[in-house]
């Protein structure tokens, strides 16, 4: 069967206009559901973590099992387009293209009703992308154990680059990263009189100042490191209160998950040294991880094959994305590599409140998919 390309839109449309934000997926996965069951006839659905669901086409012979993925979350970003199909919630918008993800997957699916030459082609529809634990979730889930990938492989959009483009790099491809809070704890104080009490203001500056020297000390031009404080917090808007608590957030991220934790571990030293100091208590929370995406070197060849036989043009990166991207937990746990999609040049970039998936790379989305799912499955 043909892809159905007006009907892909439509679904892509009318994802947009209804996104869910992590772990609260369940219009998103239902929909989605009803539109493979009506127009690509799976062989089995398999439920997993949360609203996840992993569709599975059986092949014709023998051969290996090949996972594609794509995810079902939008992010807490308010859209400002003004779109026929423009969001519908207020405060969330499918900005990072997650939309177009699960359309180019719905696309692929309709490819496979005739079902795969070799093999199983299984297609994973994932929750909770951007908070780092859908891909762990889903691989720990009890009915994971059934789909057995030998291959994994996604994709994601990539404003910046020419549309249709592939972009790859074996190794790593997107980074290690730790969101985590510190939270320091003293005791209030009349603003007149701070003495008598135990402010954390001054250590929560000094720990906000040396973040940058850390960063500083682990930043090459050959291997990158950022610490960035994207979050902070403290006492009450009363001219007379002297605070007793606060709290700051950092982003972690590296090429090296090592990197990634001895920036950590100088960090919180450098957290209670000053608790010391200041004679506050120190809570750490680690909110977020996402692990380093590494591409296998063969799952890296399939890819650069697959654009090849699509006549896709194919980029060769040097250097490694700064952001995280949780399917490296697939790629921690088996064989296989992520790529990315160019989505154009002049569009504004992903997490932007004015960013919507172009239409127009649906096709190559989808022909790379189909292709590598041909190439890996094939005894």
């Amino acid at each position: 069967m043909t892809i159905n390309l007006d009907q892909l839109i439509s679904l892509r449309h009318w994802l947009h206009a209804h996104p869910e934000l992590s772990r609260q997926e369940v219009e998103t996965a239902k929909y989605l559901r009803s539109f493979l069951t009506e127009t690509a006839q799976p062989d089995d659905i398999i439920s997993l973590d949360g609203s996840g669901f992993a569709a599975v086409y059986n092949g014709k012979a023998p051969g290996k099992t090949v996972l594609l993925r794509c995810e079902l979350d939008a992010l807490p970003i308010h859209e400002i387009n003004d779109i026929p199909y423009g969001s519908t919630q207020d405060g969330v918008g499918h900005k990072c293209g997650h939309d177009g993800h699960m359309a180019i997957m719905a696309g692929v699916a309709q490819t496979l009703t005739d079902r795969p030459a070799y093999g199983r082609v299984i297609l994973l529809f994932q929750p909770d992308e951007e908070t780092g634990t859908g891909a762990r979730n889903c691989c720990l889930h009890e009915a994971f154990a059934s789909i057995a990938p030998d291959y994994v492989f996604a994709l994601h959009n990539l404003p910046g680059f020419p549309a249709g483009q592939v972009i790859c790099k074996p190794d790593t491809f997107a980074s290690q990263v730790k969101y985590a809070a510190i939270k320091m704890t003293g005791k209030e104080a009349h603003s007149a009189q701070p003495e008598t009490g135990i402010s954390p203001s001054f250590a929560l500056a000094e720990l906000t100042l040396m973040a940058r020297k850390i960063q500083a000390k682990h930043d090459r031009e050959d291997a990158y490191a950022l610490v960035v404080p994207v979050y902070n917090q403290m006492g009450v808007q009363a001219s007379g209160v002297c605070p007793a608590q606060g709290e700051v957030q950092f982003t972690l991220r590296s090429a090296l998950a090592q990197t990634v934790e001895t920036m950590w571990k100088e960090l919180t030293d450098h957290t209670h040294t000053l608790a010391d100091e200041y004679g506050l208590s120190v809570t750490l929370e680690t909110r977020e991880e996402f692990a380093a995406t590494t591409n296998h070197q063969v799952g890296f060849d399939i890819i650069k094959r697959a654009a090849c036989e699509t006549k896709r043009e194919f980029n060769a990166i040097k250097q490694p994305f700064r952001w995280g991207e949780d399917f490296g937990e697939l790629t921690k746990r088996y064989t296989g590599a992520m790529f990315g999609l160019g989505a154009g040049l002049n569009r504004p970039d992903l997490h932007n409140p004015d960013y919507d998936f172009p239409d127009e790379i649906l096709n190559d989305g989808i022909a790379m998919m189909v292709e590598i799912a041909t190439i890996a499955t094939k005894p």
